[in-house]
């Protein structure tokens, strides 16, 4: 079965700055919006077009994003005749240079075994953490239109709606046309106070024998295969029609906590969650069937997103909480996310705070962040009464 795309999704992505959710999971299944992961935005993307194989390639072992992903069902990504996810983990081992030098050979040759088996047309390159709900057939035809070699997405944003010292870059487009990318400008190199730039996406759609062409440059200069090293040798070498798609939708990088935060935290307002979820196309998650969120008939919500199977019988305010959750008599739970089977008992009080996976904060325990600095509790953590966090 002949399909249009292959795709590869880069989840090799800077994992510190969102320490400790990040200690035993990739940035690709963070947690979002109590039901969702990242890693479901770019697959929901793939899951709306004739796309019916993934390649992921992420720098450890991938367990719980494997964990999540299965065998791709929920996207269509299962399908038997040549569809699959086919991941390569610990790609920070394989792309070592102390000996030689150089990235390992498998590390390339992983991309184009890849994309020679899939039989392809084109192939889609993206990552993983900024956060959007792409229509990838409008960009398609817009390829097609322009008679692009290459595609790439972008949105225009206030420079200051991402940190100042951001990884991200800004395309700069032809003036006189308004589509060519002409340079890629680090973000960080523009003041912070700049007017409008254009987002790069870190999004990528083109034919499959530019791409394979690309990455035999990329291992001739021992470069990573990434879409910001490729649009770098199209523009320096002047190879390719290099074109950008201008995306109009929610758009969040996440980058570090606060950004984080701050994306969940958009979910609570109306406008921003039909924009993300409510676009031409849904977004998919894994299924996971419980009994619905119980209230009691003291509970106290207002302004809050839950998953299924909770109890609330305390304060709810301004909050996202995920499954399986316990909210006691008399807790107040303000400005927060609460991620899987935690436990906050009677008196506790969480305000600015994130709580990983199965935390349980004690009676009478009291945390308070503020919106540019949310306190994370680890996963498996214990919050005393005192307020002291003790590690699992």
């Amino acid at each position: 079965m002949k399909t249009k795309y292959a795709a590869i999704l880069n989840l090799i992505e800077n994992e510190k700055d969102l320490l400790p959710l990040t200690k035993r999971r990739p940035v690709a299944s963070l947690p979002f919006a109590c039901r969702y992961r990242l890693i479901d935005f770019p697959f929901s993307s793939l899951s709306n077009t004739e796309t019916r194989s993934a390649a992921l390639f992420m720098s450890g072992s991938g367990r719980s994003l494997y964990d999540h992903i299965r065998s791709g069902t929920a996207w269509g990504l299962d399908n038997l005749a040549g569809g699959g996810v086919f991941t390569h983990s610990q790609i920070d081992l394989k792309t070592t240079q102390e000996d030689s030098g150089k990235y390992s050979a498998d590390y390339y040759n992983d991309h184009i075994n890849y994309l020679k088996k899939s039989k392809d047309e084109y192939v889609i390159l993206s990552g993983s953490r900024i956060l959007v709900n792409l229509q990838i057939e409008a960009m398609f035809t817009y390829h097609l239109d322009k008679n692009s070699d290459i595609t790439v997405a972008y949105k225009k944003i206030p420079r200051d709606e991402v940190r100042q010292d951001t990884i991200y870059s800004s395309y700069q487009l032809n003036s006189a046309n308004g589509i060519e990318i002409e340079k890629v400008v680090p973000l960080k190199e523009i003041p912070y106070d700049s007017r409008t730039v254009a987002f790069g996406l870190d999004f990528l759609l083109a034919r499959t024998e530019v791409v394979l062409d690309y990455i035999n440059k990329l291992r001739a200069e021992n470069l990573f295969v990434s879409v910001e090293n490729i649009l770098k040798l199209a523009i320096e070498n002047n190879y390719t029609s290099l074109n950008g798609y201008e995306y109009t939708g929610y758009l969040k990088a996440i980058e570090d906590i606060k950004s984080y935060f701050e994306a969940n935290m958009d979910m609570l307002d109306e406008e921003n969650f039909n924009a993300l979820f409510y676009r031409e196309s849904p977004v998919l998650t894994k299924s996971k069937n419980s009994a619905p969120t119980y209230y009691g008939k003291d509970s106290e919500v207002s302004n809050a997103l839950f998953a299924n199977d909770s109890e609330i019988y305390g304060h709810v305010e301004n909050s996202l909480l995920s499954r399986r959750n316990t909210i006691c008599q008399h807790a107040v739970v303000k400005n927060s996310i609460v991620l899987q089977s935690c436990f906050v008992d009677e008196e506790a009080t969480l305000n600015y705070v994130i709580l990983d996976k199965r935390v349980r904060v004690e009676k009478g325990a009291k945390l308070e962040g503020t919106p540019e600095q949310p306190i994370v509790v680890p996963k498996e953590a214990r919050v005393l009464s005192s307020g002291e966090i003790v590690e699992g």
